[in-house]
C-alpha cells in the first residue's frame, strides 16, 4: 500500500471517531434540553446549543478526504477513461 492509502485510512478512521464522539455528546446533551423548535428537531437543536456543528462538519470533511485518498487511483483511472 502506498502512503496515500495509509493517510486516507487514517483520515477516514479519525473522522469516524470524531463523528462518534460528537454524536454521543449530542445524545447526552439532548436530555438536558429545555425547549426545542420543531423544524430543526431535537437532535439538531442539541447540536446547535452544544456548539457541536464545527466538529460534526469537520468529521464529515475528514471522512470525505479519507475516501478520496483511498480511492485516488481508481478516480484517476476513471478520469483517464472518461476523458478519452
Amino acid at each position: 500500500m502506498a502512503k496515500k492509502d495509509w493517510s486516507g485510512i487514517l483520515f477516514f478512521i479519525s473522522g469516524v471517531i470524531l463523528f462518534g464522539f460528537t454524536s454521543v455528546g449530542t445524545v447526552v446533551s439532548m436530555s438536558f434540553l429545555e425547549g426545542w423548535s420543531n423544524p430543526p428537531g431535537k437532535y439538531w437543536s442539541a447540536i446547535q446549543q452544544g456548539r457541536l456543528m464545527f466538529p460534526m462538519i469537520f468529521s464529515w470533511v475528514l471522512m470525505s478526504v479519507g475516501l478520496v485518498f483511498i480511492f485516488s487511483n481508481e478516480l484517476k483511472n476513471l478520469y483517464i477513461r472518461l476523458s478519452n
